[in-house]
């Protein structure tokens, strides 16, 4: 049986499927159109570089302080998740790592470590970082919450639940916003939207601009993946009123122009906008995308290679190899190396969402049965990210199962916000064939 070649540039649609609009569209420029300017972005990069020289000029007269080298770690850390130069985030670990040998065994210096082990998807490494900072007996509360969010990686949920428990405190944001992880991955996207709001309103009596923007980002995209599509952007609107400088919200806005307004242009504008103070290589991957939908193949596949090379670099560690391995499984040469990926993802993360990356490779590299068995013991029932939704839809479709298939795609479509309009279409088009 010929496999269905998910290329997103390839997947054929109706003309009249490319010129629907919405009824109503949701996206106004002139709501953040204040925000398009790089004054806001090269005002925070400023305050960031003048506080780095400070303590960098503080560290070169005293070189063996640990407290200015621990205090620059965090300066170049937050350097990276701003201005996207991955050098940052790898200065940051060596400072940490020099503390570490020189002081072992400090909680602080764990936790810092195991953070950046998390941004660079080495969960392995966090676990160890943190599982050494709780065996100290210090800082309880902190440590377990950090924890939590290693082990809801690796998709130990049971102990990430029973360490959520003996810490309880609702009145603490630190907690709500582990306790929203386990309701998300639990499937409880209600629940998990309500612990947000209460972090979100706790965030704004702390006074922290900075704590409720990113609040207010991350209640954003909840709303959006439970469909409420106008409330999504104004809590994106809402984010950026606290900082301006919010790339996250941008993207966010972004993705509603595209996947609910339609209004490629406007989505693009933003992107190429992003693209410009942000280098990162996600843009390219939703600009892909978006030229697919535009029926544009050529730039569709010229996105995609530029996202794989930039995606390649090595110093971005295991940031992007999900998306690397999804890439090349379309792609009949390198299937098996998408394998070789999925596998190594497994030994990383062995989390339901990695399990379905891996039966989506093996179902692309010809393994049916086996992508079968790995569906059915790691990931139906076990998650409901759209995606994973999406290909065990399609390997029960392909593989003789229809009734499961057309409920675990019926399922997916209700995500259809998330997946994009290309995706979308791509499971009508399936469950018509059931």
């Amino acid at each position: 049986m010929q496999k269905p070649i998910i290329t997103l540039a390839l997947i054929a649609v109706s003309a009249a499927f490319f010129l629907l609009k919405p009824k109503s569209a949701i996206v106004n420029p002139a709501d953040y159109e204040a925000f398009m300017v790089k004054k806001h972005i090269e005002n925070a990069q400023a305050e960031l570089a003048g506080q780095i020289s400070f303590w960098k000029n503080k560290l070169e007269a005293q070189p063996t302080n640990f407290v200015y080298q621990k205090k620059l770690a965090g300066l170049y850390a937050a350097d990276f998740k701003l201005s996207a130069q991955v050098e940052s985030l790898r200065t940051s670990d060596s400072l940490l790592q020099n503390i570490n040998h020189r002081f072992p065994g400090q909680v602080g210096v764990l936790q810092s470590l195991a953070a950046n082990a998390i941004t660079r998807h080495a969960f392995r490494e966090a676990e160890a970082y943190m599982t050494q900072a709780c065996n100290t007996g210090e800082k309880k509360f902190a440590n377990s919450l950090m924890l939590t969010d290693v082990h809801l990686e690796r998709g130990n949920f049971y102990a990430a639940s029973s360490l959520l428990k003996d810490v309880a405190s609702t009145s603490h944001f630190d907690f709500l916003i582990r306790q929203v992880k386990l309701q998300d991955q639990q499937g409880d996207l209600k629940k998990a939207i309500e612990s947000m709001e209460q972090a979100t309103a706790l965030a704004k009596s702390s006074g922290s601009k900075s704590v409720v923007n990113w609040a207010l980002s991350n209640l954003a995209d909840m709303y959006g993946h439970d469909g409420r599509v106008e409330k999504s952007y104004q809590t994106f609107l809402e984010a950026l009123s606290y900082e301006p400088a919010d790339l996250h919200s941008l993207k966010g806005i972004a993705w509603v122009a595209f996947s609910h307004d339609k209004n490629t242009a406007e989505a693009k504008r933003i992107l190429h906008f992003l693209q410009t103070i942000h280098p990162v290589p996600d843009y390219d991957l939703l600009l892909s995308k978006i030229a697919a939908f535009e029926q544009d193949d050529k730039q569709a596949a010229a996105y995609r290679e530029s996202f794989i090379a930039k995606a390649s670099n090595p110093a971005y560690g295991n940031m992007y190899k999900s998306y690397l391995c999804e890439l090349k499984s379309e792609r009949t040469e390198s299937t098996p190396e998408a394998l070789a990926i999925a596998k190594a993802e497994i030994a990383e993360r062995p989390h339901p969402k990695s399990y379905s990356l891996l039966a989506w490779t093996s179902f692309q590299n010809g393994q049916d049965q086996e992508a079968l068995r790995i569906l059915q013991q790691h990931v139906m029932e076990q998650t409901g990210e759209p995606v994973a939704l999406y290909h065990t839809g399609l390997i029960l479709k392909a593989t003789g199962h229809e009734k499961e298939a057309r409920k675990f795609l019926e399922e997916a479509l209700q995500a259809s916000f998330e997946l994009g309009p290309v995706l979308a279409h791509d499971i009508e088009e399936n469950l018509a064939q059931l």
